[in-house]
This record gives structure tokens, sequence and C-alpha cells, in this order.
């Protein structure tokens, strides 16, 4: 009976797992490493057998192929993490920073972000189950494995953040070397430089403004894009296996009782 609700926790958050799979997979059809892909697949299709195979001894022997996994995602992670951190320290070497500059620093990012978020999904993914496989229900071990999954996708959120917020600066320098570059420097100054012009109408010198404002909206908005692209990254996507580790601690080592009626099943 444990088990059986344990396997209905599962199921519930499977429609989460196979959408974020497909999420993360999605940024991966140009530039592939397929060995960390065909890892993320091989992975999906032991949670979506396993309530069908959870007490065949053979499917409960690929533990060991689940731990090659979850160690090769954990070597992978750190190598990403370390390109992404090198992409962020490069990046404040730049000077002057211009718009060529923010989107191969922002296309860098993403394509280390995206194998660094695989891989982080990877290894929580591997490591429920692990769980599974194991099974080692006990509350102990699957706290330590939880809180492991918890720290990590910290770690990810912190850099993520610290990236954005770098692109962010170089998008607004950008900005300003570009409206510089173009001498719009506001409406006001642009006005008073115009209407210095001898017989310009007023209707004109309005336009012109307005033309000035336009092109520095435009210059905006070019920069703030990379950010935009960017945020996608920002989810790791690991608090659906943090929550299914905290229903089979529950399950698991805080019921005393089962009770069932007719539609629902109770644990007490």
């Amino acid at each position: 009976m444990m088990m059986a609700v344990a396997l209905f926790s599962i199921e519930r958050g499977l429609g989460k797992i196979v959408d974020m799979e497909k999420q993360i997979i999605s940024f991966l059809e140009i530039e592939k490493e397929s060995e960390i892909k065909a890892d993320l697949e091989t992975l999906i299709s032991l949670v979506t057998r396993y309530k069908l195979n959870w007490d065949n001894e053979h499917f409960v022997a690929s533990n060991h192929m689940v731990s090659i996994i979850k160690r090769d995602a954990r070597k992978n992670m750190e190598v990403y993490r370390k390109k992404v951190e090198t992409v962020l320290n490069n990046s404040k070497q730049f000077r002057p920073i211009t718009q060529s500059k923010v989107k191969s620093t922002s296309s860098d990012l993403q394509k280390n972000f995206q194998y660094y978020r695989l891989c982080l999904y990877n290894f929580s993914l591997a490591s429920m189950m692990e769980v599974l496989l194991s099974e080692n229900f006990k509350e102990d071990n699957i706290t330590k494995i939880r809180d492991e999954i918890r720290g990590m996708s910290d770690k990810y959120r912190e850099l993520f953040s610290d990236c954005s917020i770098r692109l962010e600066k170089m998008g607004n320098a950008a900005v300003k070397v570009k409206l510089e570059r173009i001498g719009v420097a506001g409406k006001k100054k642009v006005g008073k430089l115009i209407r210095k012009i001898p017989f310009l109408k007023e209707g004109l010198v309005d336009e012109l403004q307005g033309s000035g404002e336009h092109l520095k909206k435009n210059a905006v908005s070019m920069e703030m894009q990379a950010v935009k692209e960017f945020a996608p990254m920002g989810n790791p996507g690991t608090n659906v296996f943090i929550e299914k580790m905290e229903d089979m601690i529950q399950i698991y080592n805080r019921t005393s009782q089962i009770c069932f009626d007719n539609e629902k099943i109770y644990l007490i």
C-alpha cells in the first residue's frame, strides 16, 4: 500500500517532469551533446516504466546504470558551470562594450547554461530514481539527497542571477555607447541644436526630436532583448524532484496508518 501511494505521487508529477524535459531539449536542436541528451531520455524512460516494474528484480538492477548517469551528470555540471564563469569573467574585460559583444556574450552564456541546466536536471532525476530503485526510503537517506539537489539548484540560480545582472549592465553600457556614436543625447539637447538652424519650421523640429527619441528607444529595446532571451534559463526545473522526495519522506517515515474509502486513500 505504501508503494501504491508512492507510485501515485510519482505519476502525479510525471507530467511536470516530461514537460520540463521537452523544454530543456528544445534548446538543444541546433547544437547537441548527444551523450547528455541520451542520459536524460534513458532516465525519462525509467521513470515512466517504474510503476509497471517496481517489483521486477531485473528492472531494479538498473540502479547501477542510474548511478553512472548521476556520476557523469555531476562531473559535466561542474564543467559547464566553469565555462559559464569563464564567459562571465571575460565579459568584464570588454572596453568599450558594443552591441556585438553583448550578443556574443549572451549567446555563449545561453549555450553553456543550457547544458549546465540539463546536467543538473539529469542529476536530480537520477537521484530520485536511485532512491526508488534502491528502495532505501529511510528519512536520513532521502533528506541528504534532497538537500544536495536543493543546494546545487541554489548555486545554479545564484550564477544565473549574476549573469543576468551582467547582461543588463552590458546592455545599458552598449546603449550609452550607441547613443554617443549617433549623437542622440536626449530630446532637449537635440531640440536646442535643431533650433539653431535658420528658417526651420517648428513642426519639423518636433519631428526630428521624435526621431531622436525613437532611435533611443530602439537602442534600449535591442540591448534588453539579450536579457529577455536569457530569462528562460532561470528555472532549473528541479523543484518537482524535491517535492517527490518530500512525499516519500512523508509516506514511508511519518505515516502510522493508511485508511481508504471508495474514492480516496488517507495517510495518517
